[in-house]
């Protein structure tokens, strides 16, 4: 086996790892996150923008001399900003002309199967587990246990589609969240299904533990899971919710500094979170940096 390189090619980022065969595992060697937004204009135009076409373009080609293409074997997938685009097609055939790396886009049933494949792999755990995969287009919530996933939500209210749509102010404000949260709740309506409080409920999109943990949120051990070492009440995620939402932008990043662009869509992630718990009885959640390139391996 050879080196492997798999590129996420999201709504608001480019994401990549390089992985290394050691002793019949695959283990990471390098791994990076590039800001791109490519899904800027898709809920007002559903297009691509050529901006954004020669953005993503350059990213790659940025990606691939640093980290050697010539020694891997590369994968890149796409969700649902080649899912949403009108010239998905169009944008593909023109990324493979220019760095001769072809794009496979995920149907929304082969994105959540693999993620949640490679999310709860590691969990010491025998009951229902939810999950909520927060993206920059797309929202997935979903429940299952080690056998497989037994019910899957595929909600509208990605953190990147839902700022363009409703957030038009800087700072934003209280008005604006009211109706990012109606919105939500309109979204979530056919979620009928009732947990017990102490079903372990997983918050991810890339880097959720790197953003708790430089917070200082309040997090405690978890014990089920080797990587995902903690969760946190959420009643302490609601008060951090409140705080974050409508703050400048130059206060926001310094509850992120390692990563300030996440603080742009993380409350709206946030607010999925807590309206989906609010509907269904879960009491806490367990943060992640997990992403569907896990479930790939």
């Amino acid at each position: 086996m050879g080196n492997k390189l798999i590129i996420d090619i999201g709504t608001n980022s480019i994401k990549y790892f390089r992985f290394l065969p050691q002793n019949r595992k695959w283990e990471l060697i390098n791994k990076g996150k590039i800001e791109n937004r490519l899904g800027d204009g898709i809920a007002e135009q559903g297009l691509i923008s050529r901006y954004a076409i020669d953005s993503c373009i350059n990213t790659i080609k940025q990606i691939l001399l640093s980290v050697g293409y010539d020694n891997c074997a590369c994968k890149a997938f796409g969700t649902e900003v080649f899912r949403a685009a009108k010239n998905a097609n169009e944008v593909i055939e023109t990324i493979k002309r220019e760095t001769n790396i072809e794009i496979q886009i995920l149907t929304q049933k082969q994105e959540l199967e693999i993620y949640w494949k490679g999310l709860i792999r590691d969990f010491d755990y025998d009951g229902i587990i939810a999950a909520i995969d927060i993206g920059g287009g797309s929202v997935q919530f979903m429940y299952g246990n080690k056998k497989g996933l037994q019910g899957c939500h595929y909600l509208k209210t990605g953190a990147l589609f839902v700022r363009n749509q409703f957030i038009k102010s800087e700072p934003p404000t209280v008005e604006e969240y009211l109706l990012i949260e109606r919105y939500i709740k309109q979204q979530i309506e056919s979620i009928t299904v009732q947990f017990p409080p102490e079903t372990p409920y997983i918050h991810g999109s890339t880097s959720v533990i790197d953003f708790y943990t430089e917070a200082k949120l309040n997090l405690v051990p978890n014990n089920c899971s080797i990587t995902h070492p903690y969760k946190i009440d959420l009643g302490d995620t609601r008060e951090f919710y409140h705080k974050l939402r409508t703050l400048p932008r130059g206060e926001r990043v310094k509850y992120f500094p390692s990563e300030p662009g996440f603080t742009d869509g993380a409350s709206i992630g946030m607010a999925n979170v807590l309206l989906i718990a609010e509907k269904t009885g879960l009491s806490y959640e367990i943060p992640s940096n997990n992403s569907i390139i896990q479930g790939f391996l």
